[in-house]
Order: C-alpha cells, then structure tokens, then sequence
C-alpha cells in the first residue's frame, strides 16, 4: 500500500504486479508484465519480444493493453498499441 499525500488530499492505492521473462535463445527472449493499480482501477498488460537477428541489429515486438476495472466504461476503447521497432547496425 502506498500512502500518498498531496496538496489537494491524501490517499492511499494498491499497486500489485507479475512479470515474466522467457529466454527462448542466447538472440531471443519474451517477457511480459501483468499490473493492477486500485487508484486508477485499471489493469495494464505488457508483451515483449526480442530477437537480434545479426550482432547489434534488433527485433522489438511490443503489445500493450489497458483495461479499466471500475465497471462503468462509458462506451470508451481500452488503451491498446503495437510497436513493431527494428534497428540495423551498420558497419563500414
């Protein structure tokens, strides 16, 4: 619990979260991240995926998510992205 106090109020939230990171190969791995804040009722997912594909060059895959878990959603899209990132290293 996190106590917060601020010049318009105190109060307190709950922030409980998981994370877990899977190395598939030496180039690859997985992770993801599972968040839950009671201030802002929300539930946040992260995905990951990293693959350098030559030395110093990356793939990113990244999915992110939000989900509101108060109940009255008011019609509104969750948060959602998709990242897709490459770097390529170039040697001369």
């Amino acid at each position: 619990m996190n106590w917060i106090d601020v010049p318009q109020g105190a109060f307190s939230t709950h922030l409980a979260g998981s994370r877990v990171t899977y190395s598939i190969s030496p180039l690859m791995f997985a992770s993801g991240l599972v968040q839950y804040n009671s201030a802002a009722q929300t539930v946040a997912v992260n995905a990951r995926l990293r693959w350098e594909y030559q030395p110093g060059s990356e793939l990113f895959v990244v999915y992110n998510e939000q989900q509101d878990t108060s109940g009255c959603q008011l019609l509104a899209p969750a948060p959602r992205a998709l990242i897709v990132k490459v770097n390529r290293l170039f040697r001369f």
